[in-house]
């Protein structure tokens, strides 16, 4: 049983579930689905830069969207309902953008999968969640949109006709897998091309970038390494180099290599070699004599230093590889701070409208789902006419910059920083996609 599967006496929760067998989804083209790919993804999230920094920049913009409620039709009942869509979004036990920031892991994964756990309007005064709320009118409200992590996907449940009736999840607490209904889910997918539940994650084209970037990295910091410290150089006596060794000789030899071994860090990398020999005279008691002999040195250890600079320029190549990763986010703006030349200004202005009209599609398709399935679904549980429902609806992604952008000028004009000309008033008609102003007209107070 999930957590929002419990029935309230007089209210029916309960969504039905379909129960149809188990279809096997593969697509040549991405093998990586399911676990492997859950956790590849979220590896590339979490270690490169480009990527933190494209996520970081969504979030942070997604984050600071506003929502407003549209009733459905202009009269007192409409707006009375989207009045009550509004006071669910805030009465759950999450923030709304902390939810829209756990629906952009779909970015990373290609899918993300919500529980809606639902309450009854029962007071402040509850102690149980499933009744907890700030109204006491007795509807039915949202409590949360539970995530359900991608890292816990055991599979997912197919009709006969192929269509996704909800996912299992593996709970990791002794219960076993749990089944999630998919009316009682939010599903969020980059894609929805070919019915695959798993959509496709933005990280697929950087896939390979990353790959090589992140080889060509360790072997940078591993030649770097050596230059500085030195590769260990272990020299031992010929007899341990040869054939047909006794017990005793080869544990001395395996102790020379565990040493060089340990002359790293977490790197095997040394060189045991025959030991080299010295000349010492002797002299013969019989005949006087002097005679050289050459002995081994018998053990040595040492460290070898590189014997100059390196062939490849290996920062050129790894930028190479990381404007490709920005490339395939649309994010190549973030690359631009070292850039050379003229209209690298104009360029990034370019670059951040497509990230943002980019962004905007994404808010699209989120916002889409949460009417069809979370907003329909809530209004169905509580009677509502379905002439009667409202729409959540989003704002722009760069209004609130915009609006930052105004203060601060206004600001500054206040402080006697700026002065109000024509050039700050071309600047900001630009910035606003406002008309240019018409010739002989006064400019006026800001």
């Amino acid at each position: 049983m999930t957590e929002s599967s419990s029935k309230p006496s007089g209210v029916n929760l309960s969504v039905l579930g379909g129960s149809g067998h188990q279809s096997a989804w593969h697509r040549d083209f991405l093998p990586e689905e399911g676990l492997f790919a859950a956790q590849l993804y979220q590896r590339i999230r979490d270690e490169d830069p480009i990527v933190g920094g494209v996520f970081l920049s969504l979030e942070s913009m997604f984050r600071r969207v506003e929502w407003t409620e549209v009733p459905a039709e202009d009269s007192e009942a409409a707006q009375g309902w989207a009045t009550f869509l509004a006071e669910c979004r805030q009465d759950m036990s999450h923030t709304w953008p902390a939810f829209i920031a756990e629906a952009l892991s779909m970015l990373v994964h290609g899918w993300a999968y919500f529980e809606v756990v639902y309450k009854i309007r029962c007071g402040p005064e509850q102690a149980d969640p499933a009744y907890r709320s700030r109204f006491t009118d007795g509807r039915v409200g949202w409590r949360k949109f539970a995530h359900r992590p991608q890292r816990t996907l055991n599979k997912w449940e197919y009709d006969g006709d192929g269509g996704i009736q909800g996912l299992w999840q593996n709970s990791g607490n002794g219960r076993g897998n749990v089944f999630i209904p998919i009316q009682k889910a939010l599903h969020f997918r980059t894609t929805e091309a070919g019915g695959h539940p798993e959509g496709r994650s933005l990280l697929v084209n950087a896939r390979r970038s990353f790959r090589f970037q992140t080889r060509l990295e360790e072997f940078e910091a591993v030649g770097i390494e050596r230059d500085l410290a030195g590769l260990p150089d272990i020299q031992v006596p010929v007899e341990l180099l040869g054939g047909n060794l006794t017990p005793e000789a080869q544990a001395t030899l395996q102790h020379m290599k565990n040493i060089g071994a340990n002359l790293r860090n977490d790197e095997q990398a040394y060189i045991v070699r025959p030991s080299e020999e010295y000349v010492v005279q002797e002299v013969d008691e019989r005949t006087g004599q002097v005679k050289h002999v050459r002995l081994p040195t018998g053990y040595k250890v040492s460290l070898m230093t590189s014997g100059g600079q390196r062939a490849f320029d290996t920062d050129k190549v790894i930028r190479r590889y990381s404007q490709r990763i920005s490339a395939s986010l649309l994010a190549t703006f973030l690359l631009l701070g070292g850039s050379e030349g003229k209209g690298a200004q104009a360029l990034s202005s370019d670059l951040t409208d497509l990230f943002e009209l980019a962004g905007t599609g994404i808010l699209d398709g989120i916002t889409e789902v949460i009417n069809r399935f979370a907003v329909g679904n809530l209004m169905r549980l509580n009677g509502v006419p379905p002439a009667l429902w409202p729409r959540l609806e989003h704002g722009g992604l760069s209004d609130a910059a915009l609006q930052q952008l105004l203060n601060q000028v206004k600001t500054l004009m206040d402080a006697g920083a700026v002065t109000h000309d024509e050039n700050l008033e071309t600047n900001l008609r630009s910035r606003l996609n406002l008309p240019a102003r018409m010739e002989g007209t006064n400019t006026g107070d800001f």
